[in-house]
């Protein structure tokens, strides 16, 4: 259950909340520091980008276990990783298939798929932002500091959405792009509590989004065209009933102090 604000303010859970917070303003960092770098990581495809996300996780990690004064494989183990993987992909079925068909009906194919795009950008990369924005922040934040579920998406999503900016050319973009992931962020973070903290559904919603679009041409940036927000508004409504279907009854917030 969560703590009383009065406590949420006070002691540990304060210290390790600005931990948190502090690995999150790294995060919006991260890619332009390791973008910087030469070497091997620059002849890699993605390289850079897998030194950053890789960063995010260890600064989250490190900060909130020192913080919290528990160790780093604890504050792992609060991530959602060892979670059942059978219900969600049965429930990953469900929402992708609608989806899937809109864009085979609609869609064209992307003319300039490549290997290396489809391993990060809708693999790798979607796994290692749930781990930190949700699995991590939102874990951490809820089962250590006490914060109720809507803070505790809210404020890691909202730093997820800045990490988007790279996508935008002109003001008005950058705000379309920064609200709709910051908005992708609370659905993501909502999934991981409703779920029982199980990392891979928003995973699993995570990827099978950006599989599309990389599959699909379906958008230059995550605002899209008509068929790709079509997509995504039927996938995410089918995720929500499907979860409110299958996900385990809520129980008790485990691991809080």
């Amino acid at each position: 259950m969560a703590l009383p604000l009065k406590s949420i303010l006070s002691g540990r859970p304060l210290a390790v909340a600005l931990a948190v917070s502090a690995a999150l303003v790294w995060t919006t960092l991260s890619g332009d520091v390791m973008h910087g770098l030469d070497g091997l990581a620059a002849q890699v495809p993605y390289g850079r980008s897998v030194l950053a996300s890789l960063s995010d996780v260890l600064v989250l990690v490190a900060l909130a276990a020192l913080a919290a004064g528990r160790s780093p494989l604890a504050i792992l183990g609060l991530a959602g990783l060892s979670g059942p993987v059978r219900r969600p992909l049965l429930w990953a079925v469900i929402w992708i298939a609608p989806a899937v068909a809109i864009c085979l009906i609609w869609a064209r194919l992307a003319p300039d798929m490549k290997a290396a795009d489809i391993a990060w950008l809708s693999i790798g990369g979607p796994f290692a932002e749930e781990l930190v924005y949700r699995g991590l922040a939102v874990g951490v934040l809820m089962r250590v500091c006490g914060w109720r579920g809507p803070a505790a998406c809210l404020w890691p999503a909202l730093f997820f959405g800045l990490v988007h900016v790279w996508q935008g050319s002109d003001p008005g973009t950058i705000a379309g792009v920064v609200a709709i992931t910051a908005l992708g962020g609370l659905l993501f973070g909502w999934l991981f509590i409703r779920w029982n903290f199980n990392l891979w559904p928003p995973v699993l919603l995570h990827v099978g989004l950006n599989l599309l679009w990389q599959v699909f041409n379906l958008g230059d940036n995550a605002i899209g065209g008509w068929v790709g927000n079509a997509e995504r508004i039927v996938a995410v409504m089918a995720a929500i009933a499907a979860t409110l279907w299958l996900a385990p009854r809520p129980t008790n917030t485990p691991g809080e102090d």
